[in-house]
């Protein structure tokens, strides 16, 4: 059965209340080795809830070790194995809140709070996704992200941050995880049955 194409939102989405959790969490990223820095607000319109009119940027992190690994190394389907010469080139980066983030979960029963489905979160049309960024982002109440089920882990949640928490957040380069703890290493790849040499 062939689903209806998602709705967008509302035309008087500005004057509905938003249902917001605020939490103060510990969030994980994993970035290329080069960079100093991971808290990277991004505006460049390619990922799922960037803006489409490049109107705020936007920190994608994942609130655990285990996410931050699956949502880089796992993002080419099919593939199965990652040296440890590849993971070398990932440095993972904790990141911490310096205050309770008010956030939109969309997950759980925030889905049918806002009338939208998993779609949102894990379908292939991203132009949906972005068009309720945006619209959460622009919303009266200026919440400072976005909570969601990894489309890789859809039982470990990200959170899209955006650009109004940047002085908000400290962070801490860990190096990479070979490096860093064989053993939780060990313990992701055998996790999702990745092989490495």
């Amino acid at each position: 059965m062939l689903l209806d194409p998602h709705l967008l939102p509302p035309e008087d989405f500005n004057s509905l209340q938003l249902s917001v959790t605020e939490r103060q969490l510990t969030y994980y990223r994993l970035n290329p080795s080069s960079y100093k820095s991971a808290t990277y607000f991004d505006r460049s319109g390619r990922g799922r809830f960037d803006s489409k009119e490049a109107s705020y940027s936007i920190c994608y992190v994942g609130e655990t070790i285990e996410v931050a690994f699956i949502e880089c190394f796992g993002r080419q389907l099919g593939i199965k194995f990652v040296s440890q010469e590849f993971i070398r080139t990932r440095n993972l980066f904790l990141i911490e809140s310096l205050r309770p983030f008010r956030v939109v979960d969309l997950f759980g029963a925030g889905l049918a709070q806002l009338g939208i489905d998993s779609r949102v979160t894990c379908g292939a049309d991203y132009g949906v996704s972005r068009s309720w960024a945006e619209a959460i982002y622009h919303h009266p109440q200026q919440v400072d992200g976005i909570r969601y089920f990894s489309r890789h882990d859809n039982t470990r949640l990200c959170c899209g941050l955006f650009e109004r928490v940047k002085d908000s957040l400290v962070e801490t380069n860990l190096g990479n995880l070979v490096d860093l703890d064989l053993f939780k290493l060990a313990e992701i790849l055998e996790l999702y049955g990745f092989g490495t040499n």
